[in-house]
């Protein structure tokens, strides 16, 4: 596992590759955002952007599939605080995204034991081109202590206080 310790401006994750289906960009608008660019070929064809797309709420389900396997199953996270989005370029069927996560900033709060990280991730399609920008403002726990193991619920209650 790594803590806030271990980690360093500068330090990269790749996240790693997904390809999305014209099946899967159906499914999930349908569900979530029945828009006609996202669940009806003909309809988006004729649109603006010249055939069906991925939502962005889907493109950024994948980004959440991509980061969890990549960064939260190896770094000792306790929550995301808040992020900024941008969709650059739409995402179609078939496309095959991959991206890269960076640390951009590390200020360690030693009283509270964690550390405030910032990553900016971006995913990218098969040209190339990004398809999602997003930075998160997380809290990542340092290295346990005998008296405070990460997850245990005095030091649980504690750090929601400092939230």
């Amino acid at each position: 596992m790594l803590y806030a310790e271990d980690l360093t401006e500068g330090q990269t994750f790749e996240l790693g590759s997904y390809t999305i289906g014209e099946a899967e960009i159906l499914e999930f608008a349908g569900k979530y955002d029945p828009v006609p660019i996202h669940i009806d070929p003909v309809a988006a064809a004729a649109g603006p952007f010249g055939g069906l797309i991925a939502s962005g709420f889907n493109t950024i389900a994948i980004y959440q599939r991509l980061v969890v396997e990549a960064i939260w199953t190896r770094v000792a996270g306790i929550v995301g605080r808040s992020f900024e989005i941008r969709l650059p370029s739409p995402v179609r069927p078939g496309s095959t995204l991959t991206g890269q996560s960076l640390i951009q900033k590390i200020t360690i709060r030693p009283e509270r034991r964690d550390a405030v990280v910032i990553f900016k991730t971006e995913l990218v399609n098969d040209e190339q081109r990004p398809v999602l920008v997003l930075v998160l403002d997380a809290l990542i726990h340092m290295r346990p202590t005998p008296l405070c193991a990460p997850r245990t619920r005095s030091c649980g209650r504690a750090m929601l206080r400092q939230l």
